[in-house]
């Protein structure tokens, strides 16, 4: 395991390396022959194997029958959609074909190359002027059509570094909640990812005051969208940045037990919290203060982790303090802080 896209991509490289020979650097391809080695190796996938992967699962081939994105006319992201290609006929190769299969593909002479993972992450910046608005507005389009295709072929790059602890393993994103009977739409308001088509809009998953797990247990927040992006020329926006200080309060409920993918009826709480984040002198400090019910003592978990824990993948330490049981406890954190370069 690795904490970074790129100590990820150079550990796993040299796994395929070991597979066979065929394997070349992503650089040395073009968009157009991943995409039709792409669709080869959908030909091949084992329909056994592609069952135990439910939709929404990062490893189900969603994209297997789709067609041939449009080369975008700017290098940079063509790069772009270059690397998140080689990231899809990796995983097809790795997760979707029958061993036997996939030894003969590798093994087979004067075959095409294959593609090793990328061991870079690109990020989605906005360019200012220089372009008339309606020009402007048409590479914006482009720019977000190619971002969005690349986050989700991507998606295994979580927000955590660091290895989770065994008792978490279900982190894994649950699949989209089924369309609501009753309004249609509903269930987008109270969640909403990558997973999401059509892709989430700007009012989608923004959540609110719960009390069970369906779409119709849920007030959704208010929202409103003011502007696409087509309607605000790249000069006019403020770029997005994370503080390396913040401090945020959740007023709201929790959900007992947690779970992610619940398999079992919870109950909801009322909660209030305050989140402290900081990031200074190499380290990544992180504080939940919480209250759950009218008259409780508030608790605190304390994380810390180093940028050399980080490097290493190891998810640094966490101290409990529950002041109504006189609870004070240190132990390994259950995952990595969330990180902001």
């Amino acid at each position: 395991v690795a904490s970074t896209v790129r100590g990820m991509g150079h550990l796993l490289n040299r796994h395929l390396r070991r597979m066979s020979e065929r394997f070349e650097e992503c650089d040395a391809f073009d968009a157009e022959t991943l995409w039709s080695l792409r669709r080869r190796l959908a030909e091949l996938a084992d329909p056994e194997l592609i069952a135990i992967y439910p939709h929404g699962d990062g490893r189900s081939p969603r994209r297997v029958n789709g067609t041939a994105a449009q080369r975008p006319a700017d290098a940079t992201l063509h790069a772009v959609q270059r690397d998140g290609l080689c990231h899809e006929v990796v995983l097809a190769l790795v997760h979707h074909l029958a061993e036997e299969t996939r030894a003969s593909l590798l093994a087979s002479g004067g075959g095409s190359a294959l593609p090793l993972l990328p061991t870079r992450h690109h990020e989605e910046h906005h360019e200012e002027g220089g372009e008339e608005e309606g020009t402007a507005a048409a590479a914006e389009g482009e720019r977000s059509r190619v971002f969005s295709e690349y986050r989700s072929q991507v998606s295994c790059q979580q927000c955590h570094t660091g290895a989770v602890a065994a008792a978490w393993r279900d982190a894994t994103l649950p699949p989209p909640l089924p369309v609501d009977p009753v309004e249609p739409g509903r269930e987008r308001l109270r969640s909403c990812d990558y997973q999401a088509d059509p892709p989430c809009g700007p009012c989608d998953g923004l959540g609110g005051p719960r009390w069970g797990d369906t779409s119709e247990d849920v007030s959704p927040v208010r929202c409103e969208a003011v502007a696409s992006p087509t309607q605000v020329p790249p000069s006019a926006r403020l770029p997005g940045r994370y503080p390396r200080q913040g401090r945020a309060s959740v007023n709201g409920g929790t959900r007992s037990p947690v779970a992610v993918r619940p398999d079992q009826p919870g109950n909801y709480a009322p909660m209030h919290a305050t989140l402290y984040l900081g990031w200074s002198r190499g380290a990544a400090r992180q504080r939940y203060d919480f209250r759950s019910g009218k008259g409780a003592r508030t608790a605190s978990q304390i994380y810390l982790q180093s940028g050399a824990q980080q490097r290493r993948n190891e998810s640094g330490a966490m101290v409990t303090v529950v002041p109504a049981k006189g609870e004070c406890v240190c132990d390994t954190a259950i995952a990595g802080n969330m990180h902001i370069d």
